[in-house]
Parts: C-alpha cells; sequence; structure tokens
C-alpha cells in the first residue's frame, strides 16, 4: 500500500508537459526507486481525469478515478505521484470526491509558481494559438480575470485542508534544483539515483505573431487552427528564442501590482530567507522587457485576404 501520496497541480504552462513525459516514460525505473506515478491507464497524466470531471463524463471518470484509487490502495511503492495542471484551481473537496484514496493518507501538493506576468503571457498564447480566444492581451485579462494569477487566493484552500501539505515551488532556474522542473520535483518528493531528463523544452508556447498568423489563416478558412498549429509544430516548432514579451514593462508592473500583498503572504509562510517570491531584476529599468509589438488589424486584414488569394489560387 502506497503511504504517502504527491499531488502534483501545476500550475499551466510550468513545465508540466517535460515532467509528465518524463515521468510516463521513466516510470519502471521510479517504480524500483520507490516512486509509482499513476496515471488513467494508458494516459501520459491525469488530464482527462480533470476533463472528465469537468464535462461531467460520468462513466469515464467513474472508470479512470477507480484506476487511480485502486493503485493507490494496491501498489507497493512507499510513495505516488499524481499529475495534472487542470487540478490547478480544483477544490480539495472535489478531488476527495474524485479520489477518495487522497484523504486516506498523508497529501502532499506540488505547485510550480511562475511569475505572474509570463505565467499570463504564456496562457494567452495557448489559448489563442488553437483560436480558443480572439483578441489583445489586454482583453483576456479582463476576460479571465487574471486566469488564476492570485496565487495565494487559488492555492488558500490547500493551505488550510487538513491532511494536505502544500509545496509551492518558484519556477525560475536559480531556485530549482538542478535547473530544472524534472529534477526539481523528484528531489522534493525524495528520489534520487533517477535518470537525468534529457530535455525540458517539451511544449514551447509559439510566440505572438506566429499565434497572429495562425488566427489569420483561420479568418481566411484555410486549415481548422488546432491542425494547423499542430502540423506547424512538427515541421516548423517554435523555439524560446522566438518568443519575446508581449507586455510592455509598465503593463507588466501594474499587473504584478494586483498581487503584491498575495505574493509576499507566500514568500514568508514558504521562502522567509527570500527577500522577494519572485526575482524582479529584469524589471528595474524602463529599457527592459519594451514588449513586442503585434501585428496591427490594418496589417493582420492584408495577410488575411492575402491568404484568402492564395487559398482561391490553390483550387483554380
Amino acid at each position: 500500500m502506497v503511504a504517502e501520496v504527491w499531488l502534483h497541480i501545476g500550475t499551466p504552462k510550468s513545465g508540466t508537459s517535460s515532467l509528465q513525459k518524463y515521468l510516463d516514460a521513466y516510470r519502471d525505473t521510479l517504480s524500483q526507486l520507490g516512486l509509482a506515478y499513476l496515471s488513467p491507464p494508458g494516459k501520459a497524466s491525469s488530464n482527462d481525469l480533470a476533463v472528465a470531471w469537468n464535462q461531467k463524463r460520468a462513466e469515464q471518470l467513474a472508470a479512470q478515478a477507480d484506476a487511480i484509487n485502486r493503485d493507490i490502495k494496491e501498489r507497493g511503492e512507499q510513495r505516488a505521484l499524481i499529475s495534472s495542471e487542470m487540478f490547478y484551481g480544483f477544490s480539495p473537496g472535489d478531488l476527495f470526491d474524485m479520489l477518495p484514496a487522497l484523504a486516506e493518507r498523508p497529501l502532499k501538493v506540488l505547485v510550480y509558481l511562475r511569475r505572474q506576468d509570463r505565467y499570463i503571457e504564456a496562457k494567452y498564447l495557448q489559448k489563442s494559438k488553437n483560436a480558443r480566444f480572439w483578441g489583445s492581451i489586454q482583453d483576456f485579462i479582463q476576460r479571465f480575470d487574471g486566469s488564476g494569477s492570485d496565487y495565494a487566493a487559488q492555492l488558500q484552500p490547500w493551505r488550510r485542508q487538513k491532511g494536505a501539505t502544500l509545496i509551492p515551488r518558484v519556477l525560475e532556474r536559480d531556485r530549482l534544483a538542478g535547473g530544472d522542473v524534472v529534477t526539481d520535483a523528484l528531489a522534493a518528493i525524495g528520489v534520487t539515483g533517477h535518470p537525468e531528463p534529457k530535455s525540458t523544452d517539451v511544449n514551447v508556447t509559439p510566440g505572438l505573431h506566429r499565434v497572429q498568423l495562425l488566427q489569420a489563416a483561420a479568418r481566411a478558412g484555410i486549415v481548422p487552427p488546432r491542425r494547423l498549429q499542430r502540423l506547424m509544430a512538427v515541421h516548423y516548432p517554435p523555439k524560446p528564442s522566438d518568443r519575446g514579451p508581449i507586455l510592455t514593462r509598465d503593463e507588466r508592473l501594474a499587473f504584478l501590482a494586483q498581487f503584491e500583498t498575495g505574493n509576499e503572504a507566500l514568500r514568508k509562510a514558504y521562502f522567509p530567507d527570500w527577500d522577494t517570491l519572485f526575482a524582479m531584476d529584469d524589471l528595474d529599468s524602463p529599457e527592459d522587457e519594451p514588449g513586442i509589438a503585434p501585428f496591427t488589424e490594418a496589417q493582420l486584414h492584408e495577410i488575411t485576404g492575402m491568404l484568402k488569394v492564395m487559398k482561391q489560387l490553390v483550387r483554380d
């Protein structure tokens, strides 16, 4: 029987794909080291479990949850790990209803925090690249009220949850064990002797200009945006160097100011030896983080029109 469960809840766009891919690839090795990586049968993460809960797919939810509950009760490893960035925002009660075995043993809740301005940019690009959101990043922030950026508020239920221990980590290279999420997570859990991760750039988010071009192609009716994005990712994968900042320095400072009190509370509670929860030295001068200029509406109109003509030429 598993004596202790670790629940990795994200946040989204904080290296979760890298971690999940590694855990899935080295399940057997990690098992020998005393860690059972649990997910629905045939899945690399528990994202489908979260989707089944959100979409009220009762039959799918029961089958997947039963498999994980059974593993927690029957596996012989000392510790188990469950991972889904989609669990970020779930209440402890919802997760205990879904996976009652979590409430029967000590629970450690692992979450990675990215500075809020970088987090909201990544979330905006992620939603926009598949045309799940249309508009500017300011529109996105207003519509989704920061999309979970208030970490102190989002994590407060876990801080209060009896039997659960919240373990936040800051997504900054020099504050991660080994400089990456995989090594850091396994170090937090207490797993040693594991294979070194080969790569952490598993799910690189495209930059703003590519996202805008994908949306222009969608408007032109070239191909469904999600399919086009996947094809582009295979044949012309985005690079971290392609992605520049979207928000200007002043916009970043204004956005971050909303979370100063909560961030300071988290720092005092979990990182009392640090001066700040997140490094801020990149915003020391007005020249830093200038923001990338998006295509204008006029430019996008021209691009969309050109794509429509090209589509017609191909048909003819």
